[in-house]
This record gives structure tokens, C-alpha cells and sequence, in this order.
């Protein structure tokens, strides 16, 4: 009977648990994305203040690469470039890596 109940609890939260921001057996849940507070109704601001939070948190980069859009060939030229220097720093970290446990491992 109390699992019932609860679950109704969750299906219609309590107007002081959504003002609080709880949800369901009373727990806070984390705000996820983007929040702007748009103040005293200019919402110009707040648009531009939320544009701006998108570009410097990377979102748009990941909204982007999800969507189907043109690529100009001098973006994709330097996306690969940037991924082969990614590629190349990762190996060569990884044979320093290794270069360092195999002189552990002898030294021993």
C-alpha cells in the first residue's frame, strides 16, 4: 500500500516540492542544460547571455555534429588535422607510457 502511495507522490508532486525543486521521496534534483534568468522582461539580453553561456560551454559544437549541415571542405580540413594531432599526442604518450613500465619492470 505505501509503494502505491508513493508512486502517486511521484505522478503528482506537492506544490512545496516542486517549489523546492524536489522530486520524487523528496530528493533534489539536479538542473541539467542551460538556465538564464531573463529580468525585468528583456528578453533580447537574456537570449544573447544564453548564446553566448552555449558557445563558451561547447553545446553548440555538440548540437552541430548531431544535426546533418554542410561542412565547407576548409572546416573539414582542419577538423582532420585536429583529430590527427590528437591521434599522434596519444601515441605518444602512450609509448612514453610504456617506455616508463618497461624500465620498471627491468628495474626490478
Amino acid at each position: 500500500m505505501q509503494a502505491l502511495a508513493r508512486t502517486a507522490r511521484c505522478l503528482w508532486p506537492v506544490a512545496s516540492d516542486a517549489a523546492a525543486g524536489r522530486g520524487c521521496y523528496g530528493q533534489l534534483q539536479p538542473s541539467r542544460g542551460i538556465m538564464v534568468q531573463v529580468r525585468d522582461g528583456n528578453l533580447e539580453r537574456a537570449l544573447s547571455v544564453m548564446e553566448r553561456k552555449m558557445k563558451s560551454s561547447g553545446i553548440e559544437r555538440l548540437i552541430k555534429r548531431r544535426t546533418e549541415h554542410h561542412v565547407k571542405n576548409s572546416e573539414k580540413r582542419v577538423l582532420a588535422r585536429k583529430a590527427l594531432m590528437a591521434r599522434v599526442r596519444s601515441q605518444e604518450l602512450g609509448k612514453r607510457l610504456r617506455d616508463i613500465l618497461i624500465k620498471k619492470i627491468r628495474g626490478q
